[in-house]
């Protein structure tokens, strides 16, 4: 009995004794360490990966067993292994493979600081190298770009084609491409295609970009909108520390500041065409900030840019968008130069929310370079000289030309747009969508009807007020526009009307002129500084609920003629002719009325005058190349100087005077601290002139947002001759509302606001109006000026909404101490206001 006992004892020795302890390292065929390589032991559970040293141990109960080394890149090694294994010293062999395939990698529970994530070491190199790397490693260069933009509908489903093909089903379904998710349909309705070609002189930081084709198909004809969707993809510079998007600041993932926004996970190696290059995954580190998702491949050794995979992270939520995705591509030229060779952008589009279920529009831009010639320089003036597009077809090509070229876009995409352009319900479609960006319903004979938010309107002088608005409209591209409007107000009961014609006389140098007529009444007192508008437009007669009464309009008889030259790209000027005769529209209420040269009262107003202004706006993007121009939501500065002189005598003009006014706007990036938008506006008027004619600090009556206007102003409240404004608006795009766990999920964003002006008015223009009175005999107006600076602060909410629309902000407004004269105003002026704004998403 003892001796089976022992026998039993010794065995559970003998078993304990034969665990399995590994411990090795790993390296590849140039000794060099590899970490994160999995080891484990065939048909068990156990397993271990290496370290940053490429050191690993493993114990296991097993006795025995076949150890598998493996790395993607690099070929499994597998390898017998029993008690006597001590110590392997184990070398793995690289493989060609792929980038594309196809790995999913989650973010890391936990956080890893800096130096323990073996990420930040690459991370370090890039940064070190990202200004350093590229063609500004060369004096001159040159290649040509091939871009291609596409526009469709997606998640289509057979009942949907079906509807469209009909009796054709069966035979155009063939050619209809499946959406991404493999199971609905997309459908192209609009394509274009260019070639370019660019020359860059490092020397002098000149770039000069050439067309040399270009071609266009399908619905794109009916408006702008289309023109502004593909530009919503401009050059996603991923090695600036913020990129802009959409107006609003996206750290870059390699941002030198990138750990502060996002976790990055070191996954992989991997070789190509004989190349080492790193695999590292980023997620942003909270959800809701302004950043990406996505991986990138990077080059051992100079650390630059092989490929990048990123898209929008789900929890952003931008207006109208469901999804934004940006692939780059690069070759790395003599181990010091990366050249891009791709780039493809894909947006998905939706009106009410982000369900893959919704019907949405894709939009696709692809673009690839080639034929790469440096340090090849040309004469010095070449880099100056440009070849502009100024003609719509300046730029066609035949068929010849593509067939030699080739397209981006197959040739099945081009007969599916000429096949699904003509069909009713498309064209339906891509009607709504067009009307719902620019508010003009298009009829197909060359005339659309709108805006729409304009129909209906409300103010003390005419009631309730309708107005059908329309223009001229056959392509985005006409050189001549006609636009106009009838109105009708039900308490006045009277016909207003205005029409406005624009013609482009030259495409280079481009000059436009234009003639306005007008019969109207206008708010004068809501808008200090207008170039090229020739009829009024101001919202204080286009709102539909208003704060208080409001009697402070006049009735405008206008003739207006503008011409516009210019200088370059951005830079105008321009000159502007105007006879206007101006009254009050309530003369029981509000007086226009003046003290002439004799003392005697004159209720006639004959401003004969005229305008020259220089606007300038560098950097922003501008597209269509009608006489109509639309620009894109890019960040931009605005400088505006204008010189008007009054003419009395001439035409019966009743007052000589001078003014100048100028206005300077500045968005500025802030990186993830959001966006400050920075205006600054100013001017004099010299001379004696009557109130229409002088400069009322820009009052808001309504109960929405006025861009440049003071809320807690009654129209009138202020009126100069001399003044100084400022609007500060502060958009933190989250990075407050991020940080806080209850509201973040409600993807709300703050603001801030200060608007502040300053003023005054001479003696003599204060004797010829102070004292007027109007038919009640009441003083009208006694002029006072915010001689102390005048200002109104606010905190405000934005992004409200549900879904995919959130385009609504609501701001809470206080002002400064200012107690207005006794007498001088209809309207008690309110101390703090709540007003609602509406802003659109593209």
């Amino acid at each position: 009995m003892m001796h089976r006992i022992l026998y039993l004892l010794l065995l559970i020795a003998s078993s304990v004794h034969a665990q399995l302890t590994l411990k090795g390292k790993v390296v590849d065929e140039f000794d060099n360490p590899l970490p994160y390589v999995n080891v484990s032991l065939q048909n068990t559970n156990f397993g271990t990966t290496t370290d940053d040293d490429g050191r690993f141990f493993l114990k296991t109960k097993k006795y025995r067993g076949t150890l598998e080394v493996s790395f993607v890149g690099f070929e499994t090694q597998t390898i017998r292994v029993n008690q006597k294994t001590k110590y392997l010293n184990i070398v793995l062999k690289e493989e060609s493979d792929q980038l594309d395939e196809v790995v999913v990698i989650s973010k890391p529970k936990k956080r890893l600081k800096k130096k323990e994530n073996p990420a930040y070491k690459i991370l370090k190199e890039v940064w070190k190298r990202k200004r350093k790397l590229g063609l500004n490693k060369v004096s001159h260069y040159q290649y040509k770009k091939h871009t291609a933009i596409e526009i469709g509908l997606n998640n289509l489903d057979t009942l949907f084609l079906k509807s469209i093909f009909k009796k054709n089903y069966d035979r155009e379904i063939k050619q209809v491409r499946y959406d991404n998710d493999g199971i609905n349909y997309y459908i192209p309705v609009y394509l274009n295609e260019n070639v370019t070609k660019v020359y860059g002189d490092n020397t002098r930081a000149i770039v000069r970009e050439d067309i040399e084709a270009e071609k266009e198909e399908g619905l794109g004809a009916q408006g702008f909108v289309f023109d502004r969707m593909s530009n919503t993809f401009q050059n996603v510079d991923i090695f600036r520390n913020n990129i802009t998007l959409l107006q609003k600041s996206f750290v870059s993932p390699i941002s030198s500041n990138g750990f502060a926004t996002y976790d990055y996970v070191l996954y992989d190696s991997i070789v190509e065409n004989k190349k080492k290059l790193y695999n590292i995954y980023f997620f942003p580190r909270r959800d809701g900030d302004l950043a990406f998702q996505g991986n990138m491949w990077i080059a051992d050794g100079n650390y630059s840019i092989k490929k990048i995979k990123m898209r929008v992270h789900p929890s952003i939520n931008l207006n109208f968008v469901r999804a934004l995705s940006f692939e780059k591509e690069f070759e790395v030229k003599n181990d010091s130069i990366y050249l891009p060779t791709r780039n493809a952008y894909d947006g998905d589009f939706t009106l009410v929310d982000k369900n893959e279920s919704n019907k949405g529009l894709t939009i696709k831009k692809t673009v690839t370079f080639e034929n790469y010639l440096l340090d090849h320089p040309k004469p010095a003036a070449f880099y100056s000289q440009k070849i502009e597009k100024i003609r719509p077809d300046q730029f066609q090509r035949d068929s010849t030309y593509w067939t030699e070229k080739g397209t981006i876009a197959p040739k099945e995409t081009y007969n599916l747009i000429q096949t699904v352009k003509k069909k009713k319900k498309i064209k339906n479609i891509t009607g709504f969508i067009n009307t719902i960006a620019n508010g003009y319903f298009n009829t197909g004979l060359g005339i659309q009807f709108g805006p729409f938010w304009t129909v209906f309107a409300n103010n003390q002088v005419e009631g309730f007020r309708t107005k059908l608005g329309f223009r001229t409209f056959k392509t985005k591209d006409d050189r001549f526009r006609m636009n106009g409007h009838v109105a009708y107000g039900f308490k006045d009961k009277k016909f207003k009307y205005g029409l406005e014609g624009r013609y482009l006389l030259s495409y280079q140098p481009r000059i436009a002129v234009g003639l306005g007529y007008q019969n109207d009444i206008e708010q004068l007192g809501s808008t200090l500084l207008n170039t090229t508008q020739l009829l009024g437009n101001s919202f204080g007669t286009t709102a539909l609920f208003n704060r208080g009464d409001n009697f402070f309009l006049s009735k405008v008889h206008k003739i207006a003629a503008n011409f516009d030259y210019q200088i370059k790209l951005n830079l105008h000027v321009g000159f502007n002719l105007t006879h206007s005769r101006i009254r009050s529209a309530s003369p029981a209420h509000f007086s226009t009325s003046y003290l002439d040269n004799q003392g005697k009262l004159q209720s006639n107003i004959v401003d004969v005058s005229s305008d020259v202004y220089l606007s300038y706006t560098p950097g922003r993007f501008v597209y269509g190349l009608g006489v109509e121009r639309r620009f894109g939501r890019n960040i931009f500065p605005t400088f505006v100087l204008n010189y008007r002189r009054g003419y009395k005598g001439p035409f019966n003009g009743t007052h000589s005077y001078h003014k100048i006014q100028f206005k300077y706007a500045q968005p500025i990036l802030l990186g993830e601290l959001g966006l400050l938008d920075a205006t600054i506006e100013g001017g004099k008027t010299f001379g004696e002139v009557p109130v229409a004619l002088l400069n009322p600090v820009p009052a808001n009556q309504s109960f929405s947002l006025v861009k440049n206007t003071f809320a807690l102003l009654n129209y009138y409240d202020f009126v100069t001759d001399t003044y100084a404004a400022t609007h500060l608006e502060h958009h933190f795009n989250g990075f407050i509302f991020n940080r806080i766990p209850l509201l973040k999920k409600l993807k709300l964003r703050s603001l801030l606001t200060f608007r502040a002006a300053y003023g005054s008015i001479s003696d003599a223009n204060r004797a010829i109006n102070d004292g007027v009175v109007n038919r009640a005999g009441t003083a009208n107006i006694l002029y006072n000026t915010p001689s102390k600076m005048y200002y109104e602060y606010g905190v405000g909410i934005e992004n409200i909404g549900y879904g995919n629309l959130r385009f609504l902000r609501i701001d809470a407004i206080w002002r400064s101490n200012y107690t207005p004269p006794n007498g001088s105003f209809i309207n008690p002026t309110p101390k703090f206001a709540i007003r609602i704004g509406i802003r659109p998403g593209l």
